[in-house]
């Protein structure tokens, strides 16, 4: 993980009411996963801006609840251990803090383990079969388990959940070809006459069938709409999916857009222009159906100086969020990350970890810093995002 070159330039807080309280009517947290459920300061700082919202970034995905086969174990020094311990310490998380958690990218051609992406490359005997039985099988353990927090705990614990994550291909679309990101779950279901995966169709009856009666609000997730390098393109290819399934009578509720906002593809990286946007958000909200920002951070890796970078991702988040919030579909606003050091940018683990590819998928160039995307620095300490974000929430009152 890489660390700040340099000390942070000096911040002064504006204010001092906590960002889940300056808007009664929107809905603020962020995501939490991995290390962070277990890391007390970083815990303590989240938890004195009061979220409402408690993400979970990863322990709902079908490759960490169910890594070597349908039962929701893993193994570890020749014992198993159940995979609900992540999301159940997330649960207790948002408890402490008051705050409700939202499920997050229970389908996902991505993320896969690897015996459901054998079963889809090899091809044998019954294999649309086992990975249709797969894919319902995740939904009924998922909403069977939460069921069973809401009776222990007499309270609905998960009132959102996001069925579908990224359907689409924006580099694909953007050139006029497959719109549909591939993966074993596009191959096991038949495409809708209207051409709209089947898959995700399947996902939004099953929510139905085994959560319908949980009250859930169930969300179609997406990247990629706010910025000028692939959002013409996706916008309306995302608005098209989501007729589809409204024509079809399934129960969707709101659209999550993840906005993590990219400088680099806007026509003008200075002075973006949200307007296409706005109008987006208003063509959702005219379908009857609430909109989520659900990933919100700033890729800052285009200017090198920190004291800059910290202004690029201050404007950008004011400037986005308070586009977004003037129109009556947002809803609710979550960080990802809310906090420099746990950033997903900053992954390095790897040669194809985030940070390490910046340049490559990211037009980064080729010298970048290490990325400072969030509110809060390395050290926990609030910075000009933050209060960007306070301002953009006050002007919404």
């Amino acid at each position: 993980m890489c660390l700040d070159a340099t000390p942070a330039p000096p911040y002064s807080q504006i204010g001092k009411t906590p960002l889940g309280e300056i808007d009664p009517y929107i809905l603020w947290g962020a995501h939490i996963e991995g290390e962070t459920i277990y890391d007390q300061p970083f815990l303590e700082a989240l938890r004195r801006e009061r979220p409402r919202v408690i993400a979970i970034g990863s322990g709902l995905k079908y490759g960490s609840l169910h890594p070597l086969s349908l039962a929701c174990e893993r193994e570890a020094d020749g014992k198993k251990y159940s995979t609900w311990i992540e999301a159940d310490d997330i649960v207790k998380v948002a408890a402490r803090f008051d705050a409700k958690v939202r499920g997050d990218a229970l389908i996902w051609n991505d993320w896969l383990p690897h015996w459901i992406n054998e079963l889809a490359k090899r091809r044998r005997k019954n294999w649309r079969d086992l990975l249709q039985e797969a894919f319902e099988r995740h939904f009924a353990d998922i909403f069977a388990h939460f069921a069973a927090l809401d009776r222990e705990k007499g309270d609905q614990v998960m009132p959102w959940c996001g069925l579908v994550n990224e359907p689409l291909e924006p580099w694909s679309l953007s050139k006029g070809g497959d719109p549909w990101r591939n993966g074993a779950w596009l191959a096991a279901f038949e495409a809708r006459p209207d051409g709209a995966p089947g898959y995700i169709h399947k996902a939004f009856e099953f929510g139905e069938k085994y959560g319908g009666s949980t009250r859930t609000d169930f969300y179609l997730n997406e990247a990629n709409c706010e910025n000028d390098r692939f959002g013409r393109a996706m916008r309306p290819a995302l608005l098209k999916l989501v007729e589809s399934l409204m024509r079809a009578g399934r129960k969707i509720d709101a659209v999550g857009l993840e906005a993590h906002l990219m400088p680099q593809w806007m026509d003008d990286p200075r002075k973006p222009d949200w307007k296409p946007f706005k109008t987006f958000l208003d063509d959702i909200g005219a379908l009857g159906l609430k909109v989520y920002i659900t990933e919100l951070d700033v890729n800052d890796c285009m200017i090198e100086d920190m004291a800059e970078r910290d202004k690029l991702v201050a404007d950008y988040t004011y400037g986005f969020v308070s586009t977004a919030l003037s129109s009556n579909a947002v809803s609710m606003i979550t960080n990802w990350d809310f906090s420099d050091n746990h950033s997903w940018y900053r992954g390095d683990g790897s040669p194809e970890a985030t940070f390490r590819t910046l340049g490559r998928w990211a037009n980064c160039g080729s010298r970048w810093a290490c990325p400072r995307p969030t509110i809060y620095d390395q050290n926990l300490l609030p910075k000009a995002s933050r209060d960007a974000l306070a301002r953009a929430f006050a002007r919404s009152r």
